[in-house]
């Protein structure tokens, strides 16, 4: 939680950031390979990398801690995630 920040809520909409992260990270970054690999457009993954790392918490990291962690909850799945907010 202390790494991802928000990204770490078990939401819909952080698990789609998390994903889009952790596929950037593993395509050396690259908006254009990431948009390809997940059949996206590329301002699509732009928006939400942008989204992603524009939180104060996660922009503040070393990338190599992010990927761990987006590594993590993806091996330990909602075990390891903040549970979502009631409304």
């Amino acid at each position: 939680w202390e790494v991802l920040g928000p990204l770490a809520e078990d939401t819909p909409s952080a698990a789609s950031l998390r994903t889009t992260l952790s596929v950037y990270f593993a395509h050396g970054e690259s908006h254009l390979h990431t948009a390809n690999h997940m059949n996206l457009h590329r301002n699509t993954v732009k928006y939400r990398i942008n989204k992603a790392l524009g939180d104060p918490v996660a922009a503040g990291r070393d990338k190599l801690d992010l990927a761990l962690a987006l590594q993590v909850c993806e091996l330990l799945g909602r075990s390891v995630l903040r549970p979502a907010k009631s409304s």
